[in-house]
């Protein structure tokens, strides 16, 4: 199991965990915040090779010249270029900026999961 499919799945099972936090159970709000931040942190490393690499994971940067296809599995590659050496390729800073907005995000729904802590211990005292 790839990192980027159990990170996708994480998410999707925050996003229940979410509407059940808000409906029934305010616990799950946690449950979900630290599913985020466990996705996002599988999103790690980033590298700038990584625009030299196929979907399956097959490094195309010995790839034959006259080929458009990966060895590996036959999908057409698509080899970015950066104009610039130690940039990122697009995917990769995608990749970079979805990942600091679930952190951003995770770390919301934990202070959210706080403040419903002491505003329900206020309550009942």
């Amino acid at each position: 199991m790839t990192k980027r499919f159990l990170s996708k799945w994480l998410v999707i099972l925050s996003v229940v965990w979410l509407i059940l936090g808000f409906s029934y159970d305010f616990l799950f709000v946690l449950v979900a915040s630290i599913c985020i931040l466990v996705a996002a942190a599988l999103q790690f490393p980033f590298r700038e090779e990584e625009g030299w690499e196929c979907s399956c994971g097959y490094d195309l940067s010995f790839m034959n010249v006259k080929s458009n296809r990966c060895p590996e599995c036959g999908n057409i590659a698509k080899l970015e270029w950066s104009s610039t050496q130690g940039e990122l390729s697009t995917a990769t800073t995608k990749r970079l900026h979805l990942t600091v907005l679930m952190f951003i995000f995770s770390f919301v729904l934990l202070l959210l999961f706080i403040a419903g802590v002491v505003l329900a211990k206020m309550a009942i005292a």
